[in-house]
């Protein structure tokens, strides 16, 4: 497998560095990166940790609102006109950030981080790499995505020391001229013959007729995106409340923070496996069961107080975590066909970004009031059987579209 992989980069490495570098890009705007920032922001605003949570939280959810309508835009104008637009406006939200006077221009900035990072960079990546691997979309998403679990790896060390020696401000004045600089990067390596505008789908499921029709009318999307949410959420809303996950339990935070490594490498493993699989079976195929990994981890933090459980939960979240946006990517490009990629990315990315901002409010609200997450973990277990299930209603549903 490896030998495959190392020929299939080899042949087509300048469209996949530019999505890689994309990826990687997109770090300026998740929240992993920006929270790194948080002790500074909370003390030059004069903010509470609930007040800087509510002021992201609001940037994440008219992020997510605006997402659709921007996003649907790389089916119309040229992936090089698109990518320059999405790195200016990344570019502008970085220089925000370190030259906010007051909390209402922080929250502008979070705004358009969020937009420009985690959403628009990250669609923009998987689009135009979707659209220009048609055969193995799988097996390019997987390739693209290690420039964020890359980047995932190293820039925290980096934002850290920039923040300790230079001071918050200076440190995110240098992320806009990184932005700069791998866009341009980037755009220099983006092959020429990469299409313009999506070209016309022959897919009989596009003929079928999606274009023009509501999304939330199309009865292949609603079945299929309980189950895509469901990582997000889950992986999010856990995550963040790790330390209170530990307390539960009895583990020592240091046990579990130790394992994140451990999902880190999951995480990469998985996004090259899960690739020709995805490619081979088909992503309509492998929607039902690729949640099954993170169920598992869920019956048994659900089940058991040991401490092995720990590395099982993180290791087994992060190969569902790693095969859900690849998978996703590839599921609407047979779905819909390259014509309405962008359309659909952009749509589902805005309802990504809100599970993943929703999941640390309901699952901190639900603790309020006495659900332990020993009990929301089996709760999440049960939702994600259900998805998987529903999601097998997909093959069906297409199955009857193409049918004359």
């Amino acid at each position: 497998m490896l030998h495959k992989y190392l020929r299939f980069t080899s042949a087509h490495w300048k469209p996949l560095l530019f999505g890689s570098i994309l990826m990687a890009l997109s770090s300026f705007g998740q929240t992993y990166f920006v929270a790194l920032s948080g002790p500074q922001f909370r003390q030059a605003f004069d903010l509470s940790d609930g007040g800087l949570g509510t002021v992201y939280a609001i940037g994440t959810v008219l992020s997510a609102l605006t997402l659709p309508w921007l996003g649907r835009l790389i089916d119309r104008v040229s992936v090089q006109r698109y990518s320059l637009c999405v790195a200016a406006l990344l570019t502008g939200a970085c220089l925000l950030t370190a030259f906010s006077p007051a909390v209402f221009f922080l929250g502008l900035s979070f705004y358009l981080l969020r937009l420009g990072g985690q959403g628009l960079m990250v669609h923009t990546a998987m689009t135009a790499t979707a659209r220009n691997f048609p055969v193995d979309a799988g097996k390019a998403l997987g390739v693209i995505a290690l420039g964020l679990a890359i980047a995932q790896a190293i820039m925290p060390l980096g934002a850290v020391s920039l923040i300790d020696h230079l001071g918050w401000r200076a440190a995110w004045a240098i992320n806009a001229v990184v932005v700069v600089l791998g866009t341009a990067v980037a755009l220099k390596v983006l092959p020429r013959q990469v299409a313009i505008a999506a070209p016309a789908s022959s897919n009989a499921s596009n003929k079928a007729g999606s274009k023009g029709l509501a999304l939330w009318l199309d009865a292949r999307l609603l079945v299929t995106l309980p189950v895509i949410l469901a990582s997000p959420f889950v992986t999010t809303g856990f995550f963040f409340h790790q330390v209170r996950l530990a307390e539960e339990k009895s583990w020592a935070i240091s046990w579990v923070a130790a394992w994140f490594i451990a999902y880190a490498i999951t995480q990469a493993i998985s996004l090259l496996i899960a690739g020709p699989i995805i490619d081979r079976i088909g992503p309509k195929r492998s929607l039902p069961y690729f949640m099954a990994p993170q169920a598992a981890a869920m019956l048994a933090l659900a089940l058991s107080n040991s401490v092995w459980v720990a590395p099982v939960y993180l290791i087994l979240t992060g190969v569902s975590s790693a095969v859900a946006s690849t998978l996703a990517t590839a599921l609407w490009m047979q779905l819909y066909g390259p014509e309405q990629l962008g359309r659909i990315r952009s749509f589902v990315g805005a309802w990504t970004v809100i599970a993943s901002g929703a999941s640390p409010v309901v699952m901190g609200l639900l603790i309020d009031q006495g659900v332990s997450l020993q009990a929301q973990a089996l709760g999440c277990f049960v939702y994600m059987v259900l998805a998987s299930l529903l999601s097998f209603k997909a093959i069906k549903l297409e199955r009857d579209l193409i049918q004359p």
